[in-house]
């Protein structure tokens, strides 16, 4: 899934920001990595231009590409208050806490403990099993997207 930023607003009181801040640049292009709907919310989770892994609304975007992955999964909850979670996702990730019988957010906790930008670990002899699980699914949904887009 390919979005184009669109426009930048503050995450509280939804001003705009502009044409470029630290995270995200108007007019440039995303490849989007999970897609989250909550609390009647469209998020979409990607690197940002500081090499982070970020979640944005996804009003600040345009899609150019709807190709689905086919590492991602669909993951639903519904809570007891009535509100519900959905995600598509790499299932990879979703699958990395039940190696350790931790809780289901081990992956997205484990990430966001990692020094950025990502691409700074790749090669390196050190990096973390969750940065080699990160680049693993991210590659597949970033080459399938250049097939896709190519054959388009």
């Amino acid at each position: 899934m390919l979005i184009k930023c669109v426009k930048i607003l503050s995450l509280f009181d939804k001003i705009d920001r502009g044409l470029k801040t630290d995270y995200l640049t108007v007019g440039k292009e995303y490849i989007v990595l999970v897609v989250y709907f909550e609390k009647n919310t469209l998020s979409f989770q990607i690197e940002d231009d500081r090499g982070s892994l970020t979640i944005f609304e996804a009003n600040q975007f345009e899609i150019i590409s709807n190709y689905i992955p086919t590492n991602w999964e669909v993951n639903f909850d519904i809570y007891s208050n009535g509100s519900y979670y959905f995600d598509l996702s790499p299932k990879a990730w979703n699958n990395y806490y039940k190696k350790y019988e931790e809780y289901p957010n081990y992956f997205y906790d484990k990430i966001i403990e990692v020094d950025t930008p990502f691409e700074d670990w790749r090669g390196h002899p050190g990096m973390p099993e969750v940065v080699e699980i990160y680049f693993q699914e991210k590659d597949i949904i970033y080459n399938e997207e250049e097939k896709y887009c190519l054959m388009k």
